[in-house]
């Protein structure tokens, strides 16, 4: 080897080990980054906020949230949170899409009705953002599940419709001791809060769910629930975007100092109240210092204790009543059939929904007297030898019949039935045109 070569050879080889030292640095560099470069991008515009940064979005990238519910409310929490980086996030919901989710439940599309709620969330998230971790738990908390689904995450967020549920995450965040972000919307009014754990600036703990709301108010005839009073798409999402910002202000340490719940109504002004909660109760059946609730939640009942008016079949209506008391929708189009070809007007059809829904679509020769009319006087409704109720599936038509059962003579000699499933079981059973919402 002459003198060039050699030169050359010692070039290379120093070469060759500043290359070696530039690329362990950079890859010492890239493990010290707790950030991949791809994210600094992503979240620059929170990073740089006041009191956020990198640590803020650290804390984002290392939390673990259990959503449950992926509906109204858990649209717009999952794709904030999302969005904003949550590292890991479980999404249980045991319901499917159906189109009449789709104007406020915003994760979801067209093409994915009848798709599980959690895995088509779990599909919008990673187009979202494909850097988080997303676990689809595509089933119902129940008593028996709960604590060993919900283990695993530091806080939870009720963004369910039932009070069973409601009730049942309030306990497991109490027995987990971790904070339940919990809201709820219906019709043009919504309200959330941040339920249980502790206040990280003060070390005081906050009230769970069950020292504010200790009962459930008794069922006055309608679920209470969006399927039967509607809501405003907008309003689950200023809902459910108030939620996600509780989420992340526990997450980053800037929790409200002291339990606040927010009040939302679409119409009011302002738009949003906010009142302060009263501290923990003593008397508290869950978090109280003589509390009754266990890590055995399976033995404290809760569909007994969350219970209210006759058990029914949502979609069906279908609840045992006495002898002749219901019919199903085929016989109530023979008896239309047979008073069309009558001249005796000796029944009358009555309609108790709302005027509203009255007016979206009725069975032909209906009356319509919404149900909290029928119950302040049902001895004021019209008369004839037999009077049928009917609802939209089957439920509130029960109330209306048993109010006039009780006004209603023996010797009166007048017949009360209502309709087993409703308006539904009208389009299934009679006339599949019949539109159903």
């Amino acid at each position: 080897m002459n003198r060039v070569e050699v030169e050359m050879s010692k070039s290379s080889a120093a070469t060759d080990k500043i290359m070696g030292q530039d690329t362990l640095q950079a890859e010492a560099s890239s493990s010290a980054r707790p950030l991949e470069l791809d994210e600094y991008v992503r979240y620059g515009r929170q990073m740089i906020m006041p009191g956020f940064g990198l640590p803020g979005q650290v804390e984002l990238k290392n939390a673990k949230v259990a959503v449950v519910g992926a509906g109204g409310l858990g649209c717009p929490v999952l794709q904030y949170l999302a969005g904003a980086g949550v590292g890991t996030i479980a999404i249980v919901d045991h319901d499917t899409v159906s189109l009449s989710n789709l104007h406020r439940q915003i994760l979801h599309t067209t093409d994915r009705v009848d798709m599980n709620k959690a895995e088509s969330a779990c599909i919008a998230l990673k187009a979202l953002n494909p850097r988080i971790n997303v676990v689809p738990h595509p089933m119902a908390i129940t008593p028996s599940t709960a604590l060993s689904t919900l283990a695993p995450y530091s806080i939870l967020v009720d963004c369910t419709d039932r009070p069973l549920t409601r009730y049942l995450l309030s306990d497991i965040s109490v027995r987990l001791s971790i904070p339940l972000v919990s809201g709820a919307a219906i019709s043009s009014a919504g309200q959330w809060a941040v339920y249980g754990g502790t206040i990280r600036s003060s070390g005081k703990r906050r009230a769970c769910y069950r020292c504010i709301w200790p009962s459930v108010l008794p069922n006055s005839g309608g679920n209470g629930n969006c399927e039967e009073q509607g809501v405003w798409g907008v309003v689950t999402g200023l809902v459910g975007t108030g939620m996600a910002g509780e989420v992340i202000k526990l997450l980053v340490g800037k929790e409200d100092s002291e339990p606040l719940l927010h009040l939302h109504h679409l119409c009011s002004n302002p738009l949003i109240r906010t009142i302060r909660m009263k501290p923990p109760s003593a008397k508290c059946i869950a978090c109280g210092p003589n509390a009754t609730i266990t890590d055995d939640l399976d033995v404290f009942g809760y569909e007994s204790f969350c219970a209210g008016g006759p058990v029914t079949n949502d979609q069906t209506g279908s609840v045992t009543g006495g002898e002749g008391e219901r019919l199903i929708a085929k016989d109530l189009s023979e008896i239309l059939d047979l008073k069309s070809a009558s001249s005796e007007d000796d029944f009358v059809l009555i309609d108790t929904r709302p005027s509203i829904e009255f007016g979206i679509c009725s069975v032909p020769g209906s009356t319509n007297i919404p149900l909290p009319e029928i119950l302040k006087d049902p001895s004021s409704l019209p008369r004839a030898t037999e009077t049928i109720f009917i609802c939209r599936r089957g439920n509130d038509s029960q109330f209306a019949a048993e109010a006039l059962r009780r006004v209603v003579a023996e010797a009166d000699k007048v017949r009360v039935r209502d309709v087993r499933g409703g308006l539904l079981a009208w389009n299934r059973e009679v006339d599949h045109d019949f539109p159903i919402y």
